[in-house]
């Protein structure tokens, strides 16, 4: 329990205060927004393939989606270590 008073700052004051205090640096300035959004590639598999990548992505609890991206990431580094790129 708390008695008297509570002193109550915004975030953003806080944040200024910080600022002004040099305990802050200055904000990055934003990306591009088509820098930040991930593109669709439109990824064929056959149907074998497709069930099977959707039973490890259930397996996984991952949607095929991300389920698909994860394998891709990964087989991109075994292939950039291969060609000691990595």
């Amino acid at each position: 329990m708390t008695t008297g008073k509570q002193h109550r700052t915004s975030f953003k004051a806080l944040v200024a205060a910080n600022r002004a205090a040099g305990r802050l640096e200055a904000p990055a300035e934003p990306a591009e927004k088509d820098d930040l959004r991930m593109k669709n590639t439109g990824m064929r598999l056959t149907p074998s393939e497709y069930e099977q990548a959707k039973q490890l992505a259930a397996g996984d609890e991952r949607s095929m989606t991300s389920f698909c991206r994860r394998i891709y990431l990964r087989g991109l580094e075994a292939f950039l270590a291969e060609q000691g790129k990595h």
